[in-house]
């Protein structure tokens, strides 16, 4: 009996060990059989592998180390990637002997976690289908099917982020003294992927037959869209490096036929078969349970006692939280934005107006992005609503606009410490999206109700993207604009074609997708990190004007170069600054003159007019050659692939954790078995 009850409070609480991920002991005999023979008991075992990818509900998240956010306490989860200084050692959390942050973290390393569970995969399945079960046949079915779909999203997440990896489909145990822990081939990996799919499909219900947060048949042809689009993009199919191996597949127009043809069949589902559509809300994904744009979420119960769950919407909580912060939106991630008629704010008849930078833009802002004097709604402890002006700005009594034009001087914002002129927050915005007005943020008080790992927005733009590979613009632009006619969005169509439409593809998916956690590997996987990912962490500070009853806001932001001291009524000056560039505190060079090509044209965006001093150290994508920047520090940010080497680079791909490589070392033929990805050292 305490053997049953240990291997039932293994499956309610499931962690990556601090064991390799080859170092693994089989369960206990008498508790496998009583388990593996009990339909209740097996099920419990599989929901415990649900998590094998946890939800990125935390401080510290992917969108914190790439050109969508900043994390100010991100010194151990956060920063250490964004500045280019990860290692293969570095990345390894406390609780493996690491340095990295165990709550506060990325969910980038998942080497160790994810092989823990499917190590917990291979067992259950080696059991049911090689020694028999008396498990009932339906529940049989549906858990294998379950287990061969999160086998495939365990190796999926697993390419994504370190390119051809350790196949392993049996417990170790079963392995014999022969197996060769060496990393496949990344098309030989895309292979047995499929090949899970494909058995998982055939095993699991369909979307009405099963209980909401668990997969069905529909999850499988998501996670296919998702896989073959990773598998086609430049930096796993590049034509400039046509030749497969580990790091990247054989280069193969087929790919995209492969990724359109995924794609199509889970858009089908929603446009033929009427089974999803897009929310009417933009909000609606993760504020609506029953939402028809999800097609697989993980659900929250509300409930106190579990840390860290909140902690994504730290500066939304009882006015910051006493202190604390996580999310800040990067003023790279609010210049994408379009205004409400199409255009970007550098272009010309944007409308854009610096005395109100945020009035007019693309209504998916208002959802995502909280700002200086913008009202939001909350509920305090007792349960009661209310509503607050977010009050990050600097008061300036008895001034007004015209006194700096009479000689008063204006306020030294060049210094970190006057820049931090709020104890909760250093970017000047905050984090709305998530955000769920009606219920308590705390500590340790879970807020959100779901959170989506497939939703209708992506495949869409998922089959837009193949699609316009395939040269069938009609089709992506059709996608694009389904989209953008959401009933609470309704932005104008886009008619573009070429490059223009490409231009349109790539920023729809980092608007409508974000801070979901895709930016970093999407810039990674279209090869655009080398540029997008050199733009400096900057954050925004507002000025209030206050003489007698009038009021006047200015705000220090990034700003299209051309509007830059064209009136200094507009915003107070970064003076003194005359480069075009800044050493930041790891000692290369950061660009705050960046030019933006958009469909055609390159236009400047003078970063200096915003706060770069909000981060201890500033990005950098290593051996960019950022020390030797051109143009007097500019540089140029483009959605075109780069035709660079991805192998020169260390941060394209992960680098596997220095434990799991040094674990595979054979000293007799002095070589590790498991390699290193590229520009890391052993």
């Amino acid at each position: 009996m305490k053997k049953i009850l240990y291997i039932i409070a293994f499956v309610a609480v499931l962690t990556a060990c601090n064991d390799g991920f080859l170092d693994k002991k089989p369960l206990d005999k008498m508790s496998e059989e009583a388990v593996f023979n009990s339909d209740a008991l097996a099920e419990s075992y599989i929901n415990a592998i649900y998590t094998v990818l946890p939800d990125p509900f935390t401080e510290g998240n992917t969108g914190c180390i790439s050109d969508e956010g900043f994390f100010r306490y991100g010194g151990t989860s956060t920063r250490y990637i964004a500045d280019g200084s990860m290692t293969p050692s570095s990345i390894i959390p406390q609780d493996e002997g690491g340095p990295a942050h165990n709550t506060r973290t990325t969910f980038l390393n998942i080497w160790n976690r994810a092989y823990e569970y499917i190590y917990r995969i291979n067992y259950f399945l080696n059991y049911v289908e090689q020694k028999g079960s008396a498990l009932s046949e339906d529940v049989k079915n549906r858990l294998v099917g379950e287990s061969y779909f999160l086998r495939a999203w365990a190796y999926t997440n697993l390419i994504q982020r370190y390119g051809g990896v350790v196949l392993v489909d049996k417990p170790h145990d079963d392995l014999g003294s022969d197996f060769a822990e060496v990393r496949s081939d990344f098309d030989k990996c895309v292979e047995f992927i499929n090949g899970d799919l494909d058995k998982a499909y055939e095993l699991l219900p369909d979307k009405n037959g099963t209980a909401q947060g668990r997969v069905h048949k529909d999850c499988v042809l998501a996670l296919r869209c998702r896989l073959t689009l990773i598998v086609a993009s430049p930096l796993f199919n590049d034509p400039n490096f046509p030749t497969g191996g580990v790091f990247r597949g054989a280069y193969s127009e087929s790919k995209w036929e492969d990724a359109y043809k995924a794609a199509k069949a889970i858009c089908d589902r929603a446009d033929v078969d009427g089974a999803y559509a897009l929310d009417d809300t933009y909000d609606g994904f993760w504020r609506d349970i029953n939402s028809p744009e999800v097609i697989w979420a993980k659900y929250f119960v509300q409930s106190s006692g579990q840390p860290h769950k909140a902690q994504l919407l730290y500066s939304l909580m009882d006015f910051g939280g006493g202190g604390w912060e996580s999310f800040n939106p990067t003023q790279a991630m609010w210049l994408d934005y379009e205004m409400k008629n199409g255009k970007k704010i550098f272009e010309e008849g944007s409308g854009y107006d610096p005395l109100h930078p945020f009035k007019g833009r693309d209504p998916r802002f208002e959802h995502c992005i909280i700002y200086p004097t913008k009202m939001y709604k909350w509920l305090d402890k007792e349960g009661k609503n209310q509503e607050t002006q977010l009050q990050l700005y600097l008061l300036y009594e008895n001034t007004e606009i015209a006194d700096f034009d009479k000689g008063k001087p204006e306020p030294v914002t060049s210094k970190k410490a006057s820049d931090q002129i709020h104890l909760t927050n250093t970017g000047g915005s905050g984090l709305t999206k998530w955000y769920m007005p009606d219920k308590y943020i705390s500590e340790s008080l879970i807020g959100n109700v779901m959170y989506p790992w497939f939703r209708m927005g992506e495949m869409y733009l998922n089959l837009a993207e193949a699609a316009w590979h395939l040269h069938r613009e009609d089709e992506a632009r059709a996608c694009l604009n389904k989209i953008r006619s959401r009933a609470d969005v309704m932005m104008p169509e886009i008619t573009d074609s070429g490059d223009n439409l490409w231009d349109e593809i790539v920023n729809e998916r980092r608007i409508e997708l974000a801070f979901e956690s895709f930016r970093y590997l999407d810039t990674r996987r279209l090869k655009i990190a080398t540029t997008y990912e050199n733009v400096p962490f900057a954050g925004m500070r507002t000025m209030l004007l206050q003489k007698g009853s009038k009021q006047d806001t200015l705000y220090r932001c990034v700003q299209p170069a051309n509007m830059v001291n064209k009136d200094r009524n507009y915003y107070w000056t970064n003076t003194g600054e005359s480069a075009a560039y800044i050493t930041s505190n790891n000692g290369h060079n950061v660009a705050y003159l960046v030019n933006y090509v958009w469909k055609g044209k390159t236009y400047e965006v003078d970063y200096g007019e915003a706060c770069l001093t909000i981060s201890p150290t500033q990005k950098w994508f290593p051996n960019s050659s950022r020390n030797n920047l051109p143009e007097a520090g500019k540089i140029t940010c483009t959605n075109k692939p780069g035709t660079e080497n991805p192998e020169d680079y260390p941060n394209y791909l992960m680098p596997i954790p220095q434990t799991e490589i040094d674990k595979t070392y054979d000293k007799n033929g002095q070589v590790h078995k498991i390699i290193q990805n590229p520009g890391y050292n052993y």
